[in-house]
């Protein structure tokens, strides 16, 4: 017995001595938030299989990976809620944000003062970044700013010398508008007219014959939702050969397939991406094509670039806190901020307040059967 006695306590020194005993494993807690009724196809697929495939992956390695998927009706309100809930939450290392841009601009204080990494894959107000210096935030889109300026460098490709542009009232939408009109790469093209959407959906024909005295030959919309369709048919009905442009408001294969009008109007139309996926070899056509069989085998449904976005949203975030060997939300963003990342077909480099930067920028050009064909340019 005391033999015994005697080998337990030394058992118990040598696993208090230094590097004996089993590393503490970091965890790395992700929450996503968004309304599944506003999520883009593949989005919230692409959180969960890149969760899995973190966790699986890094094991091994001393680090757990945790995923929640917290989902709200599309309020305001109840969103709001969640992030208060989630920023108060201490196990919480990152947040995903959701899809409503003035939710996503409360958080991004909430999450920044409460020290938690806060990835928007989505859209999000410049001013959310040009007004604040946040150490904690990046956005995974293109800004409202270059949208606008990515539309008027394919505007000075086209044959359209003189240009209209029709916004909403949304902060995003102006911002859109003033990044066209103020875009150094508009030399080739004049700015003839400026309208608000509203007065163009209630005086179409006036402000038509107004463009067509100030000889306009190509219109860029930026519209809130999808009024847009609705003008961009009537525009192309009255004057086939206007050159027609837009953001990704336009981007709606299903209800565009249901309208043959629409499609037609949608000939030629150029939009601007949003984000942009490397697709330039053919490993990488590879790699998409792996992944949309495999998409599709599981769920049923044709692969959205979506699913992207939000596999790499979630992975940066394990990966590069596996790439630093730290679960410390502070630490993670000053990586990001300084290496940026590289994912699924997808590389992100940030400004210094957390803005997509980019070096290059595409936009689509739709034919009549609704396909489309990008063009690169580097900025």
């Amino acid at each position: 017995m005391k033999k015994v006695f005697v080998f337990a306590v030394c058992m118990m020194f040598i696993l208090l001595l230094p590097g004996c005993g089993k590393e503490d494993v970091k965890t790395v807690k992700i929450a996503v938030i968004g309304n599944e009724a506003d999520l883009y196809p593949g989005y919230k697929h692409g959180t969960q299989e890149a969760a899995k495939d973190a966790k699986a992956e890094y094991e091994e390695s001393g680090f757990n990976i945790e995923y929640e998927f917290y989902g709200y009706d599309g309020s305001y309100e109840e969103g709001a809620g969640i992030v208060d809930m989630l920023a108060a939450d201490e196990t919480v290392t990152a947040v995903i944000g959701a899809v409503d841009m003035e939710l996503n601009k409360t958080a991004a204080h909430v999450f920044d003062s409460s020290g938690k990494l806060f990835i928007v894959p989505f859209f999000l107000y410049d001013s959310v970044f040009d007004d604040n210096h946040f150490d904690t935030v990046f956005s995974l889109c293109n800004s409202a700013e270059k949208v606008g300026d990515i539309l008027c460098r394919a505007a000075a490709h086209t044959s359209a010398d003189r240009w209209a542009i029709c916004a909403a009232d949304g902060e995003f939408e102006r911002t859109e508008m003033n990044g066209f009109a103020q875009s150094e790469h508009g030399e080739n093209i004049t700015v003839a007219d400026c309208v608000n959407i509203s007065e163009l959906e209630t005086g179409f024909d006036e402000i038509c014959d107004r463009w067509e005295m100030l000889g306009v030959e190509g219109v860029v919309i930026f519209p809130e939702n999808e009024e847009g369709f609705d003008l961009l048919k009537k525009i192309k009905a009255r004057s086939p050969q206007m050159i027609c442009e837009g953001d990704t408001a336009f981007d709606n294969a299903d209800l565009a397939e249901k309208d043959p009008e629409l499609m037609a109007a949608m000939d030629g139309f150029i939009m601007a991406d949003e984000f942009i996926l490397n697709i330039s070899t053919d490993e990488d056509m590879g790699i998409y094509s792996d992944t949309a069989e495999d998409y599709t085998a599981e769920t049923g449904e044709e692969l959205d670039s979506w699913y992207f976005q939000g596999y790499n949203a979630v992975r940066m975030i394990a990966d590069t806190a596996v790439r630093v060997d730290t679960d410390k939300p502070l630490e993670i963003a000053g990586a990001l901020r300084e290496s940026g990342y590289s994912g699924l077909l997808q590389s992100f480099s940030f400004t210094e307040n957390g803005k997509l930067a980019d070096d290059y920028s595409t936009y689509n050009v739709f034919n009549s059967e609704g396909y489309t064909y990008s063009y690169v340019f580097n900025d």
